[in-house]
């Protein structure tokens, strides 16, 4: 994975922003390295178990191919999944589905809770810090879901500090 970001997709709505979501769903957007990971590998462990099912709503649980073959992908994958878990998810077949940006305070949300280590990461790599992949994984690390000390590693030892601040 290079890099993630929130946004909205699937609306009609220019421009959307969380308080006028134009009938968009909330969604996330990777950005991959094909030649590293291909779309199939990247989309294997989807599950949607846990996960409230419906088509409707800025909530619903929706996919957005970005080409037909992403599209050709997800349907053999969600060919794999139970009739109730296929009804569930809105497939977006339309290989263009927009996707827009959220507003920058949803951006990597986790990880700006940290907001000394977040000041440093902006003095270190500028204002748009949270599109390096090391904040990705920094974000996914404050829920536990990544070890934080291999990315910290690659950071001066002033973000080191405030992240243990």
């Amino acid at each position: 994975m290079v890099q993630t970001r929130v946004g909205y997709a699937g609306g009609r709505e220019l421009n959307p922003t969380y308080r006028n979501i134009g009938g968009h769903a909330e969604a996330f957007r990777v950005i991959y390295d094909p030649d590293v990971v291909s779309f199939e590998e990247l989309m294997g462990p989807f599950s949607l178990s846990g996960r409230p099912l419906g088509g409707y709503g800025q909530y619903r649980t929706a996919l957005f191919p970005q080409d037909v073959e992403q599209l050709e992908v997800i349907e053999r994958l969600m060919g794999r999944k139970s009739p109730s878990v296929r009804d569930g998810v809105v497939r977006w077949d339309r290989p263009d589905a927009r996707f827009w940006d959220a507003e920058d305070y949803h951006q990597k949300y986790r990880l700006r809770r940290k907001k000394a280590f977040v000041s440093q990461l902006e003095q270190e790599l500028g204002p748009r810090w949270d599109q390096y992949p090391l904040a990705t994984k920094l974000n996914a690390s404050v829920r536990g879901d990544v070890d934080p000390e291999p990315w910290l590693a690659q950071l001066p030892s002033a973000s080191r500090a405030a992240w243990a601040a």
